[in-house]
């Protein structure tokens, strides 16, 4: 039934729609925002004007504030009204207010009214940043329109262009908390179109800086024409985006999910599948970077740019450096403001003054770059005065890496290495990188120079002594920023990337010598990686392909720093623990293979081991164990840990199964199991934390001479439960490694929950491959899929049906995509080498990745 505004909720969606079918949200988002709009000012002035034929009407003005206000009103987002009263007429107001809000309501519009006086608004404007930046969007809507007026000729005058750096504080502080929050990589993957970094909230906080500091509407009228251009055209895209976003959920929704990202995608013109996803979400990150940009710009200016008067002070207080520039409290200035144009070359010099005097540029000098950036030009980029200068910076280190972030902001990096666009606002459309590839490139380099400058001395002594001792600094870091250059181009991005960075190095001006460096860096950038997560390190065949891969100790330290950064950049869960220790020991076996022509027998000498064993254990106790005891098993784990589980395997004489844990995190846990090994253990172990909903990321797979398994896993529970399910799960082992009940009989009772509500994410596609190259004894299985609680028990249980004995895995989550490695032997001790048995085990492996 209609209400008394001549409309139901249905009908309302209808004229939704119908807009967004007359003007599609997406070509023209401005003009549907603005009709939109039109379309509920049309309803709020209907219900003001029923609400006062109903009620006692006193003399009042109705408007629109926020985004209401600016005509920007999103398909579902709040409505925000604000009745202006004569203070005599308070009492009059709630009725009517009352009477504005119900029908709107009804419609199921979020509808709030706040009702003030001039002189209330004024005051608590002074006050309130929230309510300021409301009424600075504020629009007439209807009423006594001299209410308005008035309200706004002092509010103009007496507050907003008042105490402008004041102002900008305020929005800065509000901002933080906001920053906090939508800084989490979930955010980044999936983000907030409104509120996090170059969101919506970023340029509305600039207009309003513009507004109380420039006097003028226009922002656009500060810029320079092409800044301008670009940023109404990023303005433009995410309001497309979040059109879409609340037309396809019927309701406000500002968070652009994996599920609204695959849906939105093809409305706004990209390809369906992964491609278009990916494409769209490049540009909305670079689109974010300029609305970012311009916000930080406007900041500054409303922050730190003095007064006429405090400029006469600094003039006269200024350092000249030369020419062209001079320094001033902290920050450096254009002294000619045609330097650029007359020596282009004069960019680099001032980036290389930035550095030596730890001086940040100030904002008429990076604008003074941008208006610059069409000289830089291939005489530019070949020049050798240029390119040492950009050399001396990575080489210098200090700050590099924001330098590198500020040329990157200011549209300079990609200008004077163009091969750099190809990958700026670049995503991947997975969990694991967090970051566009321009970004993380950035973020890689920054991580050697918080290695270089000791920020990592405790934790990773031996990567910060390597790094210190390297004798081309530039080239590593130059390297670094460049080492995922190929992933613009199509293809192995190792390959392209390899040959981009030679002819970049030609250009350059750089020697042979360090361009073949760079070339084998790029071209062999995750060899390390893929050599100590998905090898046995203590098979000699893995050390020694991986040592004439490497071909010397240079490069053997470049591309172990170069790993370390890269691993680090992706995001705060990429690197652990257990990836820094298997990274070490590839690295030193590797430099024991180079220095003696041999591999070593241990990662950490056996006696050397055994010694420091003495020293917790009996020696009766240490002499039955020592000599069953791999070297394998040895270089895993540190002597303390050695000695617990020593003292566990004693008891299993009278326990069939030991069970130890400790939380790493709210949701996380180490899991150490003892037991005998027996014929599909791994399956058992696995099916069990599957039975418990334990989702295993990583597992150290060891079985002693002597028949005792060691097994050490690191398992999540998202309910936030693992205390109870890891002691279930301990009960349940124990119970099915002692014969009392079978697995698939429980597996059969488990009850599925339906609580749990399947969330969308990017699908990875299920890959298995059977090696029989790269060891002399076991068959390699390598297989990536999609992760899900329970995929490591169906792998296992598919290998344990094929008569494959599992004899070393290595097992690892990036994000929703499993890497899992296991060496196996049949049923006799040999290697899978017949075709149709192993096309049989690849087949049903690939069954097992892809669920029902």
């Amino acid at each position: 039934m209609p209400s008394e505004l001549g409309l139901t909720k249905n009908g309302l969606a209808d004229i939704r729609n119908q807009i967004a079918q007359t003007l599609p949200a997406h070509s023209s988002p401005r003009e549907f925002l603005r009709q939109h709009s039109d379309m509920m000012d049309g309803l709020v002035r209907k219900a003001f004007q029923t609400a006062r034929a109903k009620v006692p009407s006193p003399s009042v003005c109705l408007m629109a504030i926020g985004g209401y206000g600016r005509a920007e009103l999103a398909p579902y987002s709040d409505i925000d009204l604000l009745l202006l009263y004569s203070p005599s007429n308070k009492n009059e107001l709630p009725p009517l207010a009352e009477q504005i809000l119900y029908p709107l309501w009804d419609l199921g519009l979020d509808v709030s009214c706040s009702s003030r006086s001039i002189n209330e608004c004024l005051k608590m404007a002074r006050s309130d940043v929230q309510v300021k930046t409301g009424l600075i969007d504020g629009r007439y809507l209807d009423g006594e329109y001299e209410f308005f007026r008035n309200l706004y000729g002092l509010f103009t005058k007496k507050v907003l262009h008042r105490r402008v750096q004041k102002f900008a504080g305020a929005l800065a502080r509000d901002i933080h908390p906001r920053r906090q929050k939508y800084e989490d990589p979930a955010y980044v993957l999936e983000p907030n179109i409104k509120e996090g970094e170059g969101g919506l909230r970023d340029f509305q906080v600039g207009r309003w800086i513009i507004r109380a500091k420039y006097k003028t509407d226009r922002w656009d009228s500060i810029l320079f024409p092409d800044h301008s251009r670009m940023l109404d055209k990023s303005i433009q895209f995410l309001w497309a985006i979040r059109n879409h976003l609340h037309l396809l959920s019927g309701r406000r929704q500002d968070d652009l999910t994996f599920e609204l990202q695959e849906k939105i995608a093809p409305l706004l013109g990209f390809p369906r599948g992964t491609k278009g996803v990916e494409e769209m979400m490049r540009q909305y990150h670079l689109s974010a970077r300029g609305i970012s940009n311009f916000f930080h710009d406007i900041l500054d200016r409303a922050l730190f740019e003095p007064s006429a008067f405090r400029k006469m002070i600094f003039f006269f207080k200024r350092k000249r450096i030369d020419e062209n520039f001079g320094i001033a409290h902290g920050e450096l200035h254009l002294l000619d403001p045609v330097a650029f144009k007359k020596d282009p070359s004069q960019l680099m010099t001032l980036f290389q003054h930035s550095q030596a005097y730890q001086a940040k540029v100030d904002f008429r000098t990076e604008e003074a770059v941008m208006e610059a950036l069409p000289f830089i030009d291939d005489r530019f980029r070949a020049s050798q005065k240029a390119n040492q200068a950009f050399l001396s910076i990575l080489r210098r280190g200090k700050g590099a890496d924001a330098l590198l972030m500020k040329m990157h902001q200011l549209g300079f990096l990609s200008r004077y290495i163009p091969e750099f666009s190809d990958v700026e606002g670049k995503v991947h459309y997975d969990l694991y990188h967090v970051h566009p590839v321009d970004i993380h490139s950035i973020l890689a380099v920054e991580e050697l120079g918080r290695l270089r400058d000791g920020y990592y001395q405790k934790d990773y002594p031996l990567l910060t002594s390597l790094i210190r001792e390297i004798g081309k600094p530039d080239i590593l870091f130059l390297t670094t920023l460049l080492h995922d250059i190929g992933k613009g181009k199509e293809g192995d991005h190792s390959s392209v990337g390899a040959e981009m960075i030679n002819h970049i190095g030609i250009r350059m001006g750089l020697p042979s010598e360090d361009r073949g460096l760079m070339d084998f860096l790029v071209r062999h950038h995750l060899l390390m990686l893929e050599t100590a997560f998905r090898r046995d390190l203590h098979d000699e065949q893995a050390i020694l392909r991986f040592a004439n891969e490497t071909g010397n100790p240079v490069r053997l330290k470049m591309l172990y720093l170069l790993t370390f950064a890269d691993i680090k950049a992706v995001g705060p869960e990429a690197w652990t623990s257990w990836k820094n220790s298997l990274l070490m020991e590839l690295f030193l076996k590797t430099s024991h293979f180079f220095e003696k022509g041999e591999e070593p027998q241990t990662f950490l000498k056996r006696g050397e081991t055994i010694a420091q064993l003495r020293q917790s254990l009996p020696r009766e106790t240490l002499s039955h164990y020592a000599e069953h005891l791999p070297d394998r098993y040895l270089s895993t784990y540190s002597p303390g840990e050695i000695s617990c589980h020593i003292k566990m395997a004693q008891s299993l004489d009278k326990e069939v199964l030991l069970v130890e844990w400790s939380p790493e995190e709210e949701v996380r846990a180490r899991v150490t199991i003892c037991t005998k090994d027996r014929y599909g253990l791994f399956s058992k172990i696995a099916g069990s934390m599957f039975l418990n909903r334990l989702n295993i990321l990583e597992a150290q797979v060891h079985t002693w001479g002597n028949g005792v398994a060691l097994d050490t896993f690191y398992v999540e529970d998202l309910t936030g439960e693992i205390e109870r399910r890891l002691q279930q799960f301990k009960k349940d082992l124990k119970e099915i490694l002692s014969g009392k009940i079978s697995l698939k009989l429980l597996l059969s009772q488990r009850e599925e929950s339906g609580w749990i509500q399947k969330k969308v994410i990017p699908r990875v596609p299920g890959e298995a491959k059977v090696n029989n190259r790269d060891s002399d004894f076991y068959t390699i299985i390598e297989i990536t899929g999609e992760d899900r609680l329970g995929v490591l028990y169906e792998i296992t249980q598919a290998l344990t049906d094929c008569g494959c004995d599992i004899h070393f895995a290595r097992i690892s989550t990036l994000g929703n995509r499993v890497v899992d490695v296991f060496y196996v032997q049949d049923e006799w001790g040999e290697k899978i080498v017949k075709p149709e048995k192993a096309n049989h085990l690849k087949q049903l492996l690939l069954n097992r990745l892809t669920p029902l």
